[in-house]
């Protein structure tokens, strides 16, 4: 599924809530995503919608992991590829694919020249 905005609204209330039932606890983000893209190779959806869950991730109290089970691509391997050493994983026949490029329309924090 790629990353639209319904998409991003769930993920974020559930790493919320599951933060408010216990801090403490850590929490794992299973990924099958095409990122910004559908399967056909249209966009989908906007890159903002990948930082949002990255900041929501960095926001988040509880420790992360992260699993790629069927397909991180895209946008989706950076949300994949967060996580320090040892808390991201991938599946034995799982695709991750990094389409993105310094063409990128959406930069944050990008220096104005």
């Amino acid at each position: 599924m790629p990353l639209v905005p319904v998409v991003t609204e769930i993920m974020i209330a559930q790493m919320l809530y599951l933060q408010w039932i216990d801090a403490k606890e850590p929490i794992f983000i299973y990924i099958n995503s095409t990122g910004t893209i559908r399967d056909d190779g249209e966009t989908a959806a906007l890159e903002i919608e990948s930082f949002v869950i990255y900041d929501a991730m960095k926001h988040i109290k509880n420790e992360i992991e992260t699993v790629a089970v069927g397909a991180a691509i895209g946008h989706a391997s950076l949300i994949l590829a967060e996580e320090t050493n040892g808390r991201r994983f991938a599946m034995a026949h799982a695709q991750t694919i990094d389409l993105t490029t310094s063409s990128s329309i959406y930069r944050p924090n990008a220096s104005k020249r």
